[in-house]
């Protein structure tokens, strides 16, 4: 095998670097400002409290007690303020034990001891897009139905084709 040569080797100097450095680098302060040390909760929130819970919470700051504001760093467990939409607060408040225990599972530390609520509007939720699905032709429909011809039960059945239109539906006309 021969050798690469140098100008292989040697990083594109015009290359970008990649985009989430950039705005890492951007919200670092924001984020510290509300005390949160990068967004992860913010981002994450329906994974961590679930999405019914999400639905009407939504995460504000992260506060450490003061004695341990002044130190070298936080080293134990901060208040999680959240903000509360409407009457879920109640909800929420006797769902705070396995909320916060939710919490320090997904870090895997005992990161917050107790919840802050405040009742208020929640900040607007991007709705998830979806991608429109295409009548099937006549051709892709009897494929369908002679797939579908060995089961014999009528409800699996049906579950199936709707999950074969759905399916089909999504991905262009033509093979891959």
């Amino acid at each position: 095998m021969s050798k690469p040569s140098d100008h292989q080797l040697a990083p594109n100097r015009f290359s970008l670097p990649p985009i989430g450095t950039r705005v890492a680098g951007l919200t670092r302060d924001l984020f510290r400002k509300r005390g949160f040390a990068e967004g992860h909760i913010l981002a994450n929130w329906p994974d961590i409290a679930g999405d019914v819970i999400a639905d009407y919470s939504a995460p504000e700051r992260l506060v450490y007690p003061r004695r341990l504001r002044d130190a070298a760093g936080p080293s134990a467990a901060a208040v999680l303020e959240i903000r509360v939409d409407g009457p879920i607060a109640l909800e929420i408040k006797h769902l705070e034990p396995q909320i916060i225990e939710r919490i320090n599972a997904y870090y895997g530390y005992l990161a917050v001891s107790r919840l802050k609520m405040t009742q208020g509007p929640l900040p607007p939720r991007a709705k998830a897009r979806r991608r429109p699905i295409r009548k099937l032709g006549a051709q892709e429909r009897e494929a369908l139905s002679n797939e579908l011809q060995p089961i014999a039960e009528p409800a699996l059945k049906d579950a199936l084709a709707r999950l074969g239109e759905r399916i089909l539906g999504r991905t262009s006309g033509t093979k891959r």
